[in-house]
């Protein structure tokens, strides 16, 4: 387990796992900036809403690739969802050798000129607690509890 998972297991524990959205932040206009000086990708950005408590920037590469970056600004940390279509149907791809090449340049951005660090897609899923299940989560992953509630 990193030192990041671990802080965030104990954040979620100190709150009693109770629902906590990153508060809107006008950080994301800058990333989306950046993203598109670093990548030829067309970006879309918004806020927390519903059962998302981070910010989401979904990009397009092409017509069969894309990626989906959770942001939580206020804990510096975020993780990315790489997504091929396979037929009619996109699948989760995170082990992708293209869309890793085009996430690159981005996950560089965050991490780099905004201090964000990324959190891989299998330590978001990482159990946390089933006390989140009492609380109104669908399952008891970091996934569910700081980037969306899946």
């Amino acid at each position: 387990m990193t030192p990041t998972v671990q802080k965030l297991k104990a954040f979620a524990a100190a709150r009693d796992f109770e629902p906590l959205p990153d508060a809107p932040a006008h950080e994301i206009d800058e990333v989306l900036a950046a993203f598109f000086g670093a990548a030829d990708v067309h970006a879309t950005g918004t806020g927390p809403a519903n059962d998302r408590y981070s910010h989401l920037i979904d990009c397009a590469f092409s017509p069969a690739l894309r990626a989906q970056f959770f942001i939580r600004f206020d804990l510096r940390i975020f993780v990315v969802l790489p997504y091929a279509l396979v037929g009619d149907a996109w699948q989760l791809s995170v082990e992708h050798a293209a869309l890793q090449t085009l996430c690159a340049p981005l996950v560089k951005v965050l991490e780099e000129a905004h201090h964000v660090a990324q959190i891989a897609f299998d330590e978001a899923m990482h159990p946390l607690s089933n006390t989140m299940l009492a609380k109104g989560f669908i399952d008891n992953t970091l996934m569910a509890y700081f980037f969306e509630s899946l």
